[in-house]
């Protein structure tokens, strides 16, 4: 357990980084939809391209990855949690117009990333090697618990103040919350004194990482998640008003769905550390491709309906678990970020496909059925691609390797 006693002030400064940087917009970004679509007339497809945008800033993922391997994860992760207040600030008190607003959120997708799965997986991968997959669980189940908390709590905020309010909370969590935690509670995972006890074990020769068919299964796989669980949590109020829920229930919604992805997180974290992960991977991936059947299959069954989005947050919940874990075992840590980042610009071409096809399809249908009948067949693909990996170790990719 002495992974445990020299890591657990990382865990908890990565699991309140977690639920105070820009992965909980993300998450709570539908509760502002309807205020701000009453305000300003702007369709379901515009705010799908809109959000997007977030999509193609997050792109800098890898660009971020290897400047935290570079120059350290508490500088970099430092800087992106900073700079997210000024950003929330400018949509909070400036005008909301398509540009700015495109503008802002364009710069807070590429600046975020930076305080995203990426920063704060490193932290825990890097201190970590025997308990990896529950310290990682743990550090990531900050950003559930802080969905399951903050998402009631805008709504509030939001209907008696107004949608500006709860950017100016958003704001405030980033910088008095999120920025300590990093502060005070990461430490530099750069120090060779920093990797956990037990040593990867490697052989000797190095390898290129984009060579190799475990990191195109990987990516495939992450692609192929993202693009369902991202659209629907992008319209997720909308979603389960169109199956018949009030807005207040709907907005539980979005706290069962982040109570899904605690309960997936933990699990996930628990079994990887103890069974085969690529079984583990294929039985997570699974459970949500039953969610959208479900949604797909029934209408306006509102608490049907949330059960359903309860069992697409488990896979939500274990798809962070998963990426790092599958990284860090077969690659190592020594250029976590670097690899990490890549496959996470992948898998926001999933994210960004998944966003537009939703608005776009809902705009079509009227509906978001044919989305949701998608996004079970893309559950299934990415299950059998992570069914596929290989995970047997190989030494640590070389700054001269690509």
């Amino acid at each position: 357990m002495s992974e445990w006693r020299r890591g657990w002030p990382t865990v908890l400064g990565a699991a309140i980084a977690a639920g105070t940087g820009v992965n909980l917009l993300y998450y709570v970004f539908s509760i502002f939809i309807p205020h701000i679509q009453r305000e300003t007339g702007w369709t379901m497809g515009e705010f799908s391209r809109m959000q997007a945008v977030i999509g193609l800033g997050s792109l800098a993922a890898p660009l971020m990855g290897w400047a935290m391997d570079r120059y350290g994860l508490r500088l970099i992760y430092a800087l992106g949690m900073a700079t997210l207040v000024p950003l929330y600030l400018i949509i909070a008190l400036g005008p909301i117009t398509p540009l700015l607003f495109t503008i802002t959120v364009f710069v807070t997708g590429m600046i975020g990333v930076a305080t995203s799965s990426i920063a704060y997986t490193r932290a825990v991968a890097v201190r970590f090697v025997e308990h990896r997959g529950m310290a990682l669980a743990i550090a990531a189940s900050g950003l559930s618990v802080a969905a399951i908390i903050f998402s009631p709590l805008l709504t509030v905020v939001i209907e008696a103040e107004g949608w500006r309010a709860g950017y100016l909370l958003l704001a405030a969590l980033a910088g008095l919350v999120g920025l300590p935690a990093i502060l005070l509670l990461i430490g530099d995972t750069n120090r060779p004194e920093a990797v956990g006890d037990k040593p990867e074990e490697v052989p000797a020769s190095p390898e290129r990482f984009t060579r190799t068919m475990a990191f195109w299964l990987i990516v495939l796989a992450f692609v192929t998640l993202n693009l369902p669980g991202s659209g629907m949590l992008s319209q997720m109020v909308p979603m389960l008003a169109e199956e018949g829920a009030a807005p207040a229930l709907a907005a539980i919604g979005i706290s069962l769905f982040a109570g899904g992805q605690f309960a997936g997180r933990l699990a996930c974290g628990w079994l990887l550390d103890r069974t085969k992960p690529q079984l583990v991977a294929f039985a997570f991936t699974i459970v949500p491709a039953f969610g959208c059947l479900l949604l797909w299959g029934v209408d306006a069954h509102p608490i049907v309906a949330l059960a359903a989005v309860a069992l697409v947050g488990v896979q939500q919940g274990a798809e962070i678990d998963l990426l790092a874990y599958f990284v860090a075992r077969r690659f190592g840590v020594a250029r976590y970020g670097t690899i990490y980042g890549w496959v996470s610009a992948a898998g926001w071409l999933g994210t960004l496909s998944g966003i537009l096809l939703l608005g776009h399809l809902h705009d079509l249908t009227k509906s978001y059925a044919l989305f949701q009948l998608i996004a079970s067949l893309s559950y299934l693909i990415g299950a059998i691609a992570l069914l596929r990996v290989d995970l047997t170790a190989r030494a640590p990719v070389t700054p001269a390797s690509t």
